[in-house]
């Protein structure tokens, strides 16, 4: 098979890839943050992550790269299942617990697979189901379904909804990606976020102002820099290609939370680990 040069690797795959690990901050700072609820914590993510870009645009003189084109009604769904997205799985994590919100989650790529090849009229190869049945394989081992108490019935529904809406957020954000590049897809995105979280996420100034550096931090990592790069990559890399990648985000997590919080690793977390590792491996050999 034909070598992938370096450049065109990390202007796919290396995007994409770099997006996952940001992702896995995001988590860190959540937990550096006190006295704020979880709507109020992602009201701020993405108020700040929108007054951020707009001021860079603004000083760089980028502005008119954010203009709307064609497929502005796709652009407004991705901006309402990304906001839906977040609250579902906020909610499963409130109403249930982290463990069951994440494994929820990451079914993602199972309907982005399965439903890729009809929506987007995508081509599914067996390294993409194998690597999907390893990455798969490791959320479970990383997560540990025997622990999880699947006695809340809301939070676990949640879950199910920020699989579906993230699946769905994924292909719509693939659908308009020769329109709008990653970065304009989060500028808007984050727009209409603020818009729909302000009735509920408006917490105390001063308890903002002690959470500031964190809630930076949040905005700026995980938030402008992982989706301008996860949505920028997805218009040169396959839908369902670009879900299992974004399963390095846990590895990714977990990694941060030894380094970080000074969490302890099992066997069965650095299996989980290898193996969604060796799927990401597996699907970046494709073209």
């Amino acid at each position: 098979m034909k070598q992938i040069p370096a450049r065109s690797f990390f202007e796919g795959y290396g995007e994409i890839i770099t997006a996952s690990i940001l992702w896995g901050l995001a988590g860190i700072f959540a937990k550096k943050i006190v006295g704020m609820s979880a709507q109020s914590i992602i009201f701020y993510r993405v108020s700040f992550a929108f007054v951020i870009i707009f001021l860079f645009l603004l000083i760089s003189g980028n502005l008119n790269r954010i203009k709307l084109g064609d497929k502005k009604a796709y652009l407004l769904l991705f901006s309402i299942l990304q906001v839906v997205t977040m609250l579902a799985y906020f909610t499963s994590v409130l109403k249930a617990s982290v463990s069951i919100a994440v494994l929820l989650l990451y079914t993602a790529p199972v309907y982005i697979t399965v439903l890729s090849p009809v929506l987007l009229k995508e081509s599914l190869t067996w390294r993409e189901i194998i690597a999907l049945v390893l990455s798969l394989a490791g959320i479970i081992l990383i997560v540990d379904p025997a622990k999880l108490d699947i006695s809340h019935s809301a939070g676990i529904l949640a879950g199910m909804l920020a699989g579906i809406a993230y699946a769905f957020q994924v292909m719509t954000s693939k659908h308009i990606s020769r329109t709008y590049a990653g970065y304009t897809q989060a500028f808007w995105g984050f727009m209409v976020a603020v818009l729909i979280l302000l009735p509920i996420g408006i917490a105390p100034a001063d308890v903002v102002f002690e959470n500031i550096t964190y809630l930076v931090l949040l905005a700026i990592f995980p938030t402008i820099l992982a989706v301008s790069l996860y949505f920028n990559g997805l218009k040169k890399v396959k839908a369902s290609s670009a879900s299992i990648l974004g399963l390095i985000e846990p590895v990714s997590a977990v990694i941060l939370a030894v380094l970080i919080l000074g969490e302890k690793l099992t066997a069965p977390v650095i299996t989980g680990g290898a193996l969604i590792l060796i799927g990401a491996a597996i699907v970046t050999q494709d073209r």
